[in-house]
């Protein structure tokens, strides 16, 4: 605990995540230098403890760990690059957004011609593990500074899976997030095929609850479903963004992945009704009739 209460943390992104983690740091006596492009956000962490700064200039001037959780690479370009110039030598950058793969590299290149020591460790899991410090924290980048961010990793984190070099953490987290949006569009499909044969849906969830085809976070969606309520964990429309991204790196492979472009068109299609629910807002979706 030591290691973590002498530590000051920059936030740079105080969204649903960001605020989330800002929580479960100040919970573990981490002190918080919190800084949002929406101020009020930021501001209504300063009721917990955290320092709210000024600009995201004077953040990273008194921080010792960077963490960026902004919503795309560009976002984190904007704010960062007129900074960059005068980063603190000593002070640590940690990409913990979900950006892609290629976007990754471009905020590696970016700190490397800098001379920034960048770690590239987005998180699996919602707001709710944030703030419990259950989140998965899928960490790339250089051996000789892990010291130095392990215990803030430790403390937002319940397993913390090192992948490589700075850049494969955001690969990993893809993969993760086309398994787990493609996961939950399939149970939405599922729960409408018990409907259409007049099969209680409650007998879906109970083969599920318990057993070796079932999941926690699987169980959660198909209730969330079920109650047709849908607290923002994962955003339907942060669920396209990231779609979006996979389907950049297919392309860019000269690949066909038929089941990416089936969920994106199902994910597409809620986004306008349901675009700050969470991704089981889904199931909000008619099936479409046999030749419509």
């Amino acid at each position: 605990m030591t290691g973590r209460r002498d530590t000051r943390v920059g936030l740079l992104g105080t969204g649903l995540m960001g605020t989330a983690m800002a929580h479960r740091l100040l919970d573990q006596g981490v002190s918080v230098i919190a800084w949002d492009r929406q101020p009020e956000h930021a501001q209504a962490l300063a009721e917990r403890g955290a320092d709210v700064a000024g600009s995201a200039g004077e953040l990273v001037s008194r921080a010792q760990l960077v963490i960026t959780m902004l919503p795309t690479a560009d976002i984190i370009l904007t704010v960062l690059e007129p900074l960059l110039q005068e980063w603190p030598e000593e002070a640590i950058w940690l990409q913990m957004s979900s950006v892609g793969a290629a976007e990754a590299d471009r905020l590696v290149q970016v700190a490397a011609d800098h001379g920034i020591t960048l770690f590239d460790a987005p998180v699996s899991g919602s707001t709710h593990p944030a703030e419990e410090g259950k989140l998965t924290i899928l960490a790339s980048g250089p051996d000789s500074a892990r010291a130095q961010v392990e215990p803030v990793f430790e403390a937002l984190g319940s397993r913390v899976q090192w992948v490589g070099e700075a850049g494969m953490g955001s690969r990993l987290k893809l993969a993760a997030n086309h398994w787990m949006i493609a996961t939950v569009a399939a149970l939405a499909e599922t729960m409408h095929l018990c409907r259409l044969m007049g099969l209680e849906q409650q007998q879906f969830v109970a083969l599920l609850d318990g057993g070796p085809l079932g999941s926690s976070y699987g169980l959660e969606k198909l209730r969330e479903m079920q109650r047709h309520e849908y607290p923002a964990g994962f955003p339907v429309r942060l669920a396209l963004k990231d779609l979006k991204l996979v389907r950049e790196v297919a392309k860019g492979s000269g690949v066909e992945m038929p089941v990416l472009d089936a969920v994106l068109e199902r994910v597409g299609d809620v986004v306008n009704s349901h675009a700050d629910d969470d991704l089981a807002a889904v199931y909000e979706l008619r099936l479409p009739s046999v030749g419509s």
